[in-house]
């Protein structure tokens, strides 16, 4: 009852200045971002927040358009331990190629990490002799270790890989991606 007795005097006193000042409210008006040449727009909304990685964001260096990120598809398990979490993600970059990751690193569990480990043993690309991600600190130092690892998951592997690929974010098509160097 105070509570209902607080919000209708603070009601009232809106109403009262309103109509005191004789004015009526003005809408904001925000600026188009999606239109703006200056503002270059970052797709990372969503299940993607916990991805290293944004749309149309560098992956890894060199800083230009062809290792833009232009698609990130989340990497569910299927398998029973951790059936239906993310463990990673897959980034398809401008050049077309596929790079796997890992979730943010507040977010790996035990399970996830050995679930993403088993997708990049089975897909990592034949020249690459990594089949597992390394970790990104050690003793609370940094490693450096590369934390995308180039794969090619093909179509029919989701259910022996026990994972399935769902669309997350991706670069609208048709629109021209933002200088890299922004």
């Amino acid at each position: 009852m105070l509570n209902q007795t607080i919000l209708a005097a603070l009601l009232g006193t809106a109403t009262l200045a309103q109509a005191q000042t004789g004015s009526t409210p003005v809408p904001i008006q925000t600026p188009d971002v999606l239109n703006s040449v200056q503002t270059p727009v970052v797709l990372n909304s969503g299940s993607c927040l916990d991805s290293t990685r944004a749309v149309p964001q560098v992956l890894q260096p060199p800083v230009v358009r062809a290792t833009q990120v232009v698609r990130i598809d989340k990497v569910v398990s299927t398998a029973t331990m951790t059936d239906g979490e993310v463990v990673g993600f897959v980034y398809t970059l401008q050049d077309g190629t596929t790079w796997l990751g890992q979730r943010t690193a507040q977010y790996v569990s035990p399970a996830q990490a050995a679930a993403i480990n088993a997708v990049l043993a089975s897909t990592h690309m034949p020249t690459d002799t990594t089949t597992e991600f390394p970790p990104q600190t050690r003793l609370g130092i940094k490693t450096n270790y590369q934390q995308f690892f180039r794969v090619q998951i093909p179509p029919t592997a989701g259910g022996a890989l026990r994972i399935r690929l769902d669309p997350c974010v991706a670069w609208p098509a048709g629109n021209q991606l933002p200088d890299p160097a922004l």
